[in-house]
C-alpha cells in the first residue's frame, strides 16, 4: 500500500479550505524540520548545518532578522563563507517586510566586510562583489589594486565571474597595467567552462584584433558560443556565478 505520510484530503472542502489546509500541513513540515536543523546545528557546530538552518528561518519561516544573527554567527564562528556571503546580500540591500518593519537595516560598508571574509575563505563567490564595491567607488574608496587582488583570489579558486572581471580589469587597467594578451587566457578558460560573457568578449577581441591576431571565423565561433550558454544553466564553479558588471565592448 502507498504511503499516505504528509498527503492532505482535501476532498469535499472548498478551495479557500483546502489551501488552508495545506499552508497549515506545509507550515506544520517547516516548523518541524526547524526544531531538527536548530538541534543539528546546536549539537553538531559544523557550518553546514548552521547554514541550512539560517536559510530556513529565512526563506521559509520568514524570520529574517533571527536569519540574519544565525548568518552573522556562523560566519564569525566558523568562518563559514556562505553565511557571511548571505549576511553581506542582506545588508548590501537591507529588508523590509511589509507591515514597513525593517530586520535589517542597509549598510554597505559592513557588506563588503562580510565580502571580503567570503572571499577570503571558502566563498570565491563573494570576491566580485567586493572587487566591484571598491571599483565603482561609490559606497566605499575607490581602490583598483584592492579590487583586482580579490578577483585575482576568487579566479584561483575557479570561480568564473571572478576571472571575467579580473579580464576586464586587464583590459581596462584598472588596478594593473592595461593588456588585451593577459586577459584572453581568462576568457578562454571561462569561455572552455561555459561562461557565456567570457566566450561573447573573446569573441570581440578577435573581431578588433586586440590581444590576439584578428580573426572573423573565430569571432564568429566564439559569439554562437556565448548565445548557447547564455540560454543554459550557469556552469558550476568554485562558489557559483554571480551576476553584474560591464562587459568589455
Amino acid at each position: 500500500m502507498a504511503s499516505t505520510e504528509g498527503f492532505v484530503d482535501t476532498s469535499g472542502s472548498t478551495s479557500q479550505e483546502a489551501d488552508a489546509k495545506f499552508a497549515k500541513v506545509q507550515r506544520d513540515y517547516y516548523v518541524a524540520m526547524l526544531d531538527e536543523m536548530r538541534e543539528d546545528c546546536e549539537t553538531y557546530r559544523k557550518a553546514t548545518e548552521c547554514h541550512e538552518y539560517a536559510k530556513l528561518l529565512i526563506e521559509q519561516m520568514r524570520q529574517i532578522k533571527e536569519g540574519f544573527a544565525q548568518y552573522v554567527k556562523n560566519c564569525n564562528e566558523f568562518n563559514a563563507g556562505a553565511s557571511c556571503h548571505n549576511a553581506g546580500n542582506l545588508l548590501l540591500r537591507g529588508a523590509k517586510l511589509p507591515d514597513g518593519t525593517i530586520p535589517v537595516e542597509r549598510d554597505v560598508p559592513r557588506a563588503a566586510e562580510f565580502y571580503a571574509r567570503a572571499c577570503t575563505t571558502t566563498y570565491p563567490r563573494s570576491c566580485v562583489p567586493i572587487a566591484r564595491l571598491l571599483q565603482l567607488g561609490k559606497h566605499l574608496d575607490k581602490d583598483y589594486p584592492k579590487a583586482f587582488e580579490y578577483l585575482k583570489i576568487g579566479c584561483q579558486k575557479n570561480n568564473n565571474d571572478s576571472c571575467f572581471f579580473l579580464a576586464n580589469a586587464h583590459m581596462q587597467g584598472m588596478g594593473t597595467e592595461k593588456s588585451y594578451p593577459a586577459a584572453v587566457p581568462l576568457l578562454e578558460q571561462g569561455c572552455s567552462r561555459g561562461h557565456a560573457r567570457s566566450c561573447h568578449n573573446l569573441g570581440v577581441l578577435y573581431y578588433h584584433g586586440y590581444g590576439v591576431e584578428k580573426n572573423l571565423d573565430k569571432f564568429k565561433e566564439f559569439s554562437e558560443r556565448a548565445k548557447i550558454f547564455r540560454f543554459q544553466k550557469k556552469p558550476t564553479d568554485g562558489g557559483g556565478s554571480s551576476s553584474g558588471g560591464p562587459t568589455a565592448h
